[in-house]
C-alpha cells in the first residue's frame, strides 16, 4: 500500500514539474513567418508544435531558427491549458474521429445493455406475473363440473389442505394449471395412486367463489347434502375404503 501511495506522488510531482517547466519557444520559418508561444517536440525529421490555437507537423528544412524563450509559470500554462480544452477536444475528436466514434459507440452499448438489464430484471417477474394471473382467472373461468368438484370437498370439508391422489387426471391437471398445488413431496399410495397433501393457492382462493363452484349457501340443508354428496370425485370414496381397510389391518395386527 505504502509503495502504490509513493508511485502515486512521484507520478503527480513530475506532472507538476512539466507543467510548470514547459516551454513556450518561438519559431522562425526560412519563408519569414514567425510562430510564438509553441511547445516543441523532436519527432525525427519533423517537428511537433503546438500552441493555444493548433497542433501541427513542420519540417526541419522549413526552420530558420528556434528561440528558446524559458518556461512558463505554472499560473500561465494552467490559464493555457483550461482556455484551450474545448479547443484540444475538439482537434482531439478530429483527428482520432474513428478511434472517438468507436469508444462512444462501445459506451453506449454498454450503456444500453446495463439499462435493459436493469429494466429486465425489475420488470421480468412483474410481466411474468401478470401472464400467470391472466392464465389462472382464465383457467377458473373455464373450470369443467369434475374440477369444481374436486374443488368443492376443500369448503365441504372446511380444510385449507386435503389429500388427493395426485395421479388422477382432474387434480393433476389442476396443478399443472396452477390452481392446486402439492405442500409436499411424499406421500402414500392407494387405489386411486400417490396421495399427496394439496391446497388452494392462495391467488387462486381470492378469485374462487364458492357459488361458482356450485356450493349451496347452507350446507345444513338435507337436499343440498344429498345433491352434493352424489357429485363429489369417486376418488373421494375410494380413498374412505382404503383408510377404512388401512384401520382394520392395523387394528387386526394389535390384536
Amino acid at each position: 500500500m505504502k509503495n502504490r501511495v509513493c508511485i502515486g506522488c512521484a507520478f503527480i510531482s513530475l506532472l507538476v514539474v512539466f507543467v510548470i517547466f514547459a516551454n513556450a519557444d518561438i519559431v522562425i520559418l526560412k519563408n519569414g513567418q514567425v510562430l510564438r508561444d509553441v511547445t516543441i517536440r523532436d519527432d525525427g525529421d519533423t517537428l511537433y508544435c503546438e500552441n493555444n490555437d493548433q497542433s501541427f507537423f513542420i519540417n526541419k528544412n522549413t526552420v530558420e531558427s528556434i528561440i528558446q524563450t524559458g518556461p512558463k509559470t505554472f499560473f500561465v500554462t494552467a490559464k493555457n491549458f483550461i482556455t484551450s480544452l474545448p479547443r484540444r477536444t475538439r482537434l482531439f475528436v478530429k483527428n482520432y474521429f474513428a478511434f472517438t466514434a468507436t469508444i462512444i459507440g462501445i459506451l453506449m452499448l454498454l450503456l444500453t445493455l446495463i439499462i435493459f438489464k436493469t429494466l429486465w430484471i425489475n420488470i421480468s417477474p412483474i410481466f411474468k406475473e401478470g401472464i400467470r394471473r391472466r392464465d389462472v382467472i382464465k383457467a377458473i373461468k373455464q373450470l369443467d363440473a369434475n374440477e369444481k368438484s374436486v374443488l368443492r370437498e376443500f369448503y365441504i370439508q372446511r380444510a385449507n389442505t386435503l389429500e388427493m391422489p395426485v395421479e388422477d387426471i382432474v387434480v393433476s391437471g389442476l396443478i399443472k394449471n396452477g390452481i392446486l398445488q402439492t405442500t409436499q413431496d411424499k406421500g402414500q399410495y392407494s387405489t386411486g395412486g400417490l396421495l399427496l397433501p394439496v391446497t388452494i393457492l392462495p391467488a387462486v382462493k381470492k378469485r374462487i367463489k364458492p357459488d361458482k363452484i356450485g356450493m349451496p349457501a347452507n350446507l345444513d340443508d338435507p337436499k343440498a347434502r344429498k345433491a352434493l354428496s352424489k357429485s363429489r370425485p369417486q376418488y373421494m370414496y375410494e380413498m374412505a375404503e382404503f383408510y377404512q381397510s388401512l384401520e382394520k389391518s392395523n387394528s387386526d395386527r394389535s390384536e
